[in-house]
């Protein structure tokens, strides 16, 4: 068994920083039991750790790279999927933009000159970590309240084409929501002013990171190994 087939299926709130030192970790006072820093053990460290526990409940503060822990692999797969059932078109490598509406038995508009046309709204930028950080690659922009958004890409970087007869661009301002690795950032919230926007609106996003970045902590939970199938 290697640390990576290890999970903590319910991620704990509580601030590290508030609970009181031990000698494997800290106590934590809600919960009444101590939690085991395993950011200072090594993986073999970790497993003969468990070992000696014999399968009692056990309660960890990690590295969220040093688990794999499920709500971050479920997070992304999630957001991912609801792309692809939510039927967005890609717009660039990671960009995409609401859905065609269906047709209406209304009447047909009036026609219009080349001049007359309203120009589709597009919303470009970079999601950076912290002031000075390089590129977020895999953060999540959602629309209002809405799962409409995008992706960003390896640099972090976006792109939102919206049709400005779409509702949220019609109201002249929307906010975009921000989510990074929920063991990493903090969500973060933008308002954007889409009115009478002629050009592509241009933002630099920079995420603030969470009380003890990229740990996870929770009752571990150990995988349960395949039983042989029956021979008879």
């Amino acid at each position: 068994m290697a640390t990576s087939q290890i999970s903590i299926p319910q991620p704990c709130a509580q601030p590290w920083a508030s609970m009181s030192p031990t000698e494997a970790g800290r106590h934590c006072a809600v919960c009444a039991t101590e939690v085991v820093d395993f950011t200072r053990l090594s993986e073999a460290e970790i497993l003969a750790f468990l070992a000696r526990q014999g399968g009692r409940p056990v309660c960890a503060n990690a590295y969220a790279t040093q688990l794999a822990p499920p709500p971050v692999s479920w997070w992304r797969r999630w957001a991912l999927a609801g792309l692809a059932l939510l039927g967005w078109q890609s717009v660039s490598s990671c960009a995409t933009q609401p859905p065609q509406q269906p047709p209406t038995t209304a009447a047909a508009p009036a026609p219009t000159t080349a001049g007359q046309q309203q120009q589709p709204v597009v919303i470009r930028g970079q999601v950076l970590d912290g002031p000075q950080g390089p590129g977020v690659a895999g953060a999540f922009l959602f629309i209002n309240d809405t799962q409409y958004g995008t992706v960003t890409d390896e640099n972090g970087r976006f792109e939102l084409v919206l049709a400005s007869g779409w509702e949220p661009v019609r109201a002249g301002q929307l906010t975009l929501r921000v989510q990074g690795s929920p063991f990493t950032f903090k969500p973060k919230e933008l308002p954007v002013k889409v009115a009478g926007s002629g050009s592509p609106i241009e933002l630099l996003i920079q995420m603030e990171s969470i009380e003890g970045r990229g740990q996870v902590m929770g009752k571990i939970h150990l995988p349960v190994p395949p039983v042989a199938p029956p021979k008879g």
